[in-house]
């Protein structure tokens, strides 16, 4: 079973991100502000595909300055959010991998006894952990699922056949 409280916090995270989104424009990936070497003091975007008019932020603290260094903090909330939904993703397939791992299997059927699987009667040779290896009178060997296989009779402790 899948841990309700990692589901909660799954659906949460998924909230605060469509919250930052919705807080305002986000800047495109890896766009950067940094020092525009033409002009002393200041600032330019970087690694983006703007006309350069577009690109030239003035003054730290300017406006359009204020404006792009707040997209890159919401464009930088959203990844850090969005690797958390990726960490919590991992969790719950592990989780329900786990009660596969956990689930108890049949305890009739062991090894030595007498299945009938498809109409044919069969001793069991290797019980694995969802696997029955089965042989038949004839030396054939099969392999089914547990649950598909019908317990005739049960192998009895220090008897060989």
């Amino acid at each position: 079973m899948v841990s309700p409280h990692l589901q909660a916090e799954q659906s949460s995270i998924r909230d605060r991100i469509e919250s930052i989104k919705d807080s305002g424009l986000v800047a495109p990936p890896n766009v950067r502000i940094e020092p525009d070497f033409l002009t002393p003091k200041a600032w330019i975007l970087t690694h983006t595909n703007l006309p350069m008019k577009e690109r030239h932020l003035g003054l730290h603290g300017s406006d359009k300055y204020q404006d792009w260094e707040a997209r890159i903090l919401r464009r930088d909330q959203i990844q850090e959010l969005e690797q958390q939904l990726v960490l919590l993703q991992e969790l719950i397939d592990r989780q329900a991998n786990a009660e596969a791992i956990f689930a108890e299997r049949n305890p009739e059927i062991d090894f030595g006894d007498w299945v009938e699987f498809q109409g044919n009667r069969y001793q069991v040779k290797d019980v694995g952990f969802r696997y029955l290896q089965l042989v038949d009178d004839k030396g054939l060997v099969v392999r089914c699922e547990i649950g598909s296989a019908r317990l005739v009779s049960k192998h009895e402790k220090g008897l060989v056949k």
